[in-house]
């Protein structure tokens, strides 16, 4: 009897360092892409500058500000004129409304409901690693497991560490406190739709790319609050369209240049009434096909302001 408890003791540990082997080399299994980079087109008009009068054909005066979606601390941002302008406006203009209701809607929308896991999706090597990063922004593994990919994907691409107040509430909450009309330019449904109408391939390809080059991209963020900083647009756009891959192309028509369109649409009611604050990714401003060139075709005048 002992000897043969003392075998299944032995077969035990032989079984145990197995496994921790297998799952060491899971680990590292997966193919991490190469991150490809090219030239960007530099933004070519509009490329200085984050807060822009905008004078309708009819004259009358609105403000479009290039915001960041990061602390309002970590940016410097707003200064006292951008906090004049906005307390002149009559009215407040974001992309999403970050009402409390829509900010738990948010939350729901990054994560399964149900028996998927971002472990199925991803595979347990990509998983592990992906929790192993998530831990510096205090996701733990059972958290990290209900989110989506795409949902990981964006934790993944702010800098860890991330507490104080994001800039976009910040301008909200000035807007609030001085009882301005506020409207948003999206839906929650449209915003996230980008994300969910991906493929799961096409998920768990950024996510992929997310965690390979993890520490690439925290570096290019840190470049980009020092562009966001000096207001230089051009090199904004330049950092956020610096890699080329199929996945990061959709992205780009999809979270860009298609949403240019869109908000500019239904910004327009907004600055014939006149009075209004708008508040945008700073990203949607500069270029040939960016928002303010986007205005001037449509016969409206843009100047930055200091």
């Amino acid at each position: 009897m002992k000897s043969t408890v003392s075998f299944g003791r032995r077969r035990g540990r032989v079984l145990a360092g197995w496994l921790l082997v297998a799952v060491s080399t899971m680990s590292a299994a997966f193919e991490c892409p190469t991150l490809k980079v090219h030239k960007a087109r530099a933004a070519a008009s509009n490329a200085r500058g984050l807060l822009w009068q905008i004078t309708a054909p009819t004259k009358p005066r609105n403000y479009l500000f290039g915001t960041i979606h990061l602390a309002a601390s970590k940016v410097g941002q707003p200064n006292s004129a951008v906090t004049t302008a906005l307390l002149a406006s009559k009215q407040f203009g974001m992309e999403v409304v970050l009402d409390l209701d829509t900010m738990l809607r948010i939350a729901d929308a990054m994560h399964y409901h149900g028996h998927e896991s971002l472990r199925a999706a991803a595979g347990q090597s990509l998983f592990t690693e992906t929790v192993r990063l998530l831990a510096a922004y205090g996701v733990d593994a059972e958290a990290a497991n209900s989110l989506k990919p795409w949902a990981a994907y964006i934790t993944l691409s702010l800098p860890p560490g991330e507490s104080s107040t994001p800039l976009d509430l910040v301008l909200l909450g000035t807007a609030q406190h001085a009882k301005k009309m506020i409207f948003g330019l999206e839906t929650l449904a449209e915003q996230v739709g980008i994300f969910d109408t991906l493929a799961p391939t096409e998920q768990v390809a950024l996510l992929t790319e997310a965690v390979c080059h993890h520490a690439q991209l925290q570096a290019d963020t840190t470049l980009l609050i020092e562009q966001y900083r000096q207001q230089d647009l051009a090199g904004i756009y330049q950092t956020a369209n610096k890699y080329d891959s199929k996945i990061q192309q959709r992205l780009t028509q999809t979270l860009l240049h298609d949403r240019n369109q869109r908000m500019v649409e239904r910004m327009e009611p907004h600055l014939r009434e006149g009075g209004a604050f708008i508040a945008i990714g700073a990203l949607h401003l500069p270029g040939d096909d960016g928002v303010l060139a986007l205005l001037v075709a449509r016969g409206y005048q843009v100047r930055a302001l200091p």
